[in-house]
């Protein structure tokens, strides 16, 4: 590789740390908003004798937001659970090979669904939460940038794959 494209590479490599670091704040700052907003529920719940419906709304939401941002872009796919038994006893092409069909396979039925549940994350706009009368749509619109996530994940990997470091990722 020449100069130019190792300074790209490693500007690239920088930016994605500097992502991975914010995506890490974001949802650390959702655990610290779930652990403090538990802590208030026991205190208002035991001290003033007074139950919070809100606190558990907020929780929910919060779980929600970061199971799926978490999924989408902290956890990498070595860190998934996975049935591999006989990925890892495969040749490195072998493994190759495996690697990209699985990568296409959820690819394609992620991309697939995409559009329709992107358009009912769209509908639920009608529907408000319980207590705090939050708008559905925005709840769940987590769920939509996770099945994004996915699919460019998906595209990324299979790049990475086809290239000529491919033994790296497998």
């Amino acid at each position: 590789m020449n100069e130019a494209g190792t300074r790209q590479a490693g500007t690239l490599e920088r930016a994605g740390a500097a992502l991975q670091r914010a995506a890490r704040l974001v949802a650390g700052l959702m655990f610290a908003g779930v652990f403090l907003v538990f802590l208030y529920k026991i205190v208002m719940r035991y001290a003033f004798h007074e139950a919070l419906a809100w606190g558990e709304e907020v929780s929910v939401i919060l779980f929600i937001w970061i199971i799926f941002w978490a999924n989408a872009f902290i956890m990498r796919d070595r860190e998934q659970i996975s049935f591999d038994l006989f990925y890892h006893r495969l040749p490195p092409a072998g493994r190759r090979v495996t690697a990209i069909l699985r990568l296409v396979l959820i690819g394609a039925i992620v991309a697939a669904a995409l559009p329709g549940a992107l358009d009912y994350i769209g509908f639920l706009w009608r529907e408000r939460t319980p207590v705090l009368g939050l708008r559905l749509d925005l709840v769940y619109s987590c769920f939509g940038l996770f099945l994004v996530a996915v699919v460019a994940r998906s595209l990324w990997a299979i790049g990475w794959l086809l290239g000529r470091d491919w033994r790296e990722h497998v």
